[in-house]
């Protein structure tokens, strides 16, 4: 299998910055930067979607263009793509990449930490409509490499508050030998969110959905001591704080009405 890490992934969508979509199919065959400026238009034809096989007026490429850079970073392998981007080949929506990763590799503004190599999603009225690729984050910004961004691939930076950001998803960079493992540290309780796969979080448990808690708690304004995926005294404190201002039993685990409301409130 061919190896795919989040810094690949990265450089891989850097080639294609200056890159503009094509008016027709003319040139929207060929990788040769020579061309990423010849026959500019308007229409959606570009390399990313002759790649995925969605081309032209159809093809809004934002999307594809995040799986070319796996794809190229994967060393042209659709098999391993497939795998780093959760099962979806290719994805030419801005939800379907998001939807099919599981809960411990996804969150949303505010309960997600992003680093370079994590797809981020956007949103309009509640409506995801557009994606791209991280490659930095500071204590105040996301920086991004988009495809379909004024009809062309380029860099653009948002508030990490920004209401425009729906969230992020973490590939399954460790499918190709790349990144770290992507399982929790330790087993959680009864699936209570099956339709996100979120699982009962109380004080024993560890692993990245105690992290996504603790993100909200944090975004909440409640006073935690760290992010760190472990469900001890502080944690499940935090845990009861937050269900006081969500107007919850304040039983310091995390079922289904607490996930739920928790969520909701960072929308």
């Amino acid at each position: 299998m061919a190896k795919c890490t989040a810094a690949q992934a990265v450089q891989a969508a850097e080639y294609w910055l200056g890159y503009y979509e094509k008016a027709s199919s003319a040139y929207a065959d060929t990788r040769d930067k020579a061309a990423f400026e010849k026959n500019k238009g308007a229409n959606n034809w570009t390399y990313a979607g002759h790649i995925c096989g969605i081309n032209g007026p159809a093809g809004a490429w934002c999307a594809m263009q995040v799986n070319l850079a796996v794809y190229e970073a994967c060393g042209s392998d659709k098999s391993t793509a497939k795998d780093v981007l959760w099962g979806v080949w290719p994805y030419a929506a801005c939800n379907q990449l998001y939807d099919a990763a599981p809960a411990a590799s996804k969150g949303r503004r505010g309960a997600w930490t992003p680093k370079a190599g994590d797809v981020i999603v956007f949103q309009e009225n509640g409506v995801r409509t557009h994606t791209g690729i991280v490659y930095a984050v500071d204590k105040t910004y996301v920086y991004t490499i988009e495809g379909n961004t004024s009809n062309m691939c380029a860099k653009r930076s948002y508030p990490l508050a920004s209401t425009y950001i729906w969230g992020y998803v973490r590939p399954n960079y460790a499918a190709a030998s790349g990144d770290e493992p992507v399982q929790p540290a330790e087993p959680y309780g009864k699936v209570v969110f099956a339709d996100i796969g979120l699982h009962e979080l109380s004080k024993g448990c560890a692993g990245p959905e105690v992290k996504t808690i603790q993100r909200v708690i944090f975004a909440r304004g409640i006073n935690h001591e760290r992010v760190d995926g472990e469900f001890g005294p502080k944690t499940k404190a935090g845990v009861q704080a937050l269900q006081k201002q969500l107007g919850l039993e304040q039983d310091g685990i995390v079922g289904k009405e607490t996930w739920q409301k928790a969520l909701t409130a960072l929308d």
